[in-house]
């Protein structure tokens, strides 16, 4: 049986989704088709088909990418820029770019999706650079999404390389008394047509995580566990160190597998989900962590 539209029995409304090739935004994409909306995929890889067009944070989007759709959900990000200047001009300025062209368009809902790294307080480039996102956002009455670490089977993102750290045969452990709000892949999935779907986005952002915090050492056992690391070895190191080390090597051609900006989200986390009885009054239902 063919899903039922989301909006009475019409047309089904047209989603445009960035980054729809990357992690965040192919559960995006997988969530809206699920729910019976049309889904374009603005991005600058992936599967060019007939719902494909280009984009790129740092140039301006073609006017014909996001006629005619009901709903926008911004999850590019461009991580091969590290310097804030950089950050701040590809980011940042591109992602203002986009939100004047959804106003222009006339677009329905917009949603940004932020992440758990962007509270008041962040000393990292990534929290600081989301935050500034979504001051933008909410002042145009825009949906906010921070996200909390996405997992799942075979994950993306931060969740993917933690994977591949906990494959080595030692595993450091850094900030090993720090914590992560986790979301799962398929909670995340099912989530992003409600929102888009609600009546009205609270004027501040929204966490989509589960509320109960989880030990970063439980994460990175899990990931181990993931791997086939019945008995992961690890070795607590202090975090400041290493985050020194790593922010010379990307001063070099040399590229680590964890960006020095990241290791601060992973030591530096936030304290707690803002809005989570919101969500729930949505009928979202999420899952622990398991273990």
């Amino acid at each position: 049986m063919a899903p039922e539209s989301p909006i009475g029995s019409g047309t089904a409304p047209v989603v445009a989704v960035t980054g729809a090739s990357g992690y965040v935004g192919s559960l995006a994409v997988a969530g809206f088709l699920a729910a019976g909306y049309k889904v374009r995929r603005l991005g600058r890889g992936g599967d060019r088909g007939p719902d494909h067009a280009d984009f790129s944070l740092d140039r301006e989007i073609p006017k014909a990418s996001i006629e005619g759709i009901d709903t926008l959900v911004h999850c590019a990000y461009d991580f091969t820029v590290t310097s804030r200047q950089e950050i701040w001009r590809v980011n940042v300025l591109g992602t203002e770019r986009l939100f004047a062209s959804a106003a222009a368009a006339g677009v329905r809902r917009t949603i940004f999706v932020s992440s758990m790294s962007a509270y008041a307080g962040t000393h990292q480039r990534y929290g600081q650079a989301k935050l500034v996102c979504e001051a933008m956002a909410l002042s145009q009455g825009m949906c906010v999404l921070r996200l909390g670490m996405v997992y799942g089977e075979n994950p993306g993102g931060m969740a993917g390389t933690l994977k591949k750290l906990a494959s080595l045969p030692v595993i450091p452990l850094p900030g090993s008394s720090s914590h992560q709000y986790m979301l799962h892949e398929q909670d995340l999935r099912s989530a992003f047509p409600l929102f888009a779907k609600a009546e009205e986005c609270p004027d501040s952002a929204i966490g989509l995580a589960h509320p109960v915090a989880v030990p970063f050492r439980k994460v990175m056992a899990r990931a181990a566990q993931s791997s086939g690391r019945a008995r992961p070895l690890f070795v607590p190191i202090p975090w400041r160190p290493l985050f020194w080390t790593m922010y010379v090597a990307e001063l070099t051609p040399v590229r680590p597998p964890l960006r020095a900006d990241s290791l601060l989200g992973l030591v530096r986390p936030a304290t707690a989900v803002p809005l989570a009885d919101y969500v729930r009054s949505l009928g979202i239902q999420l899952r622990p962590f398991p273990g």
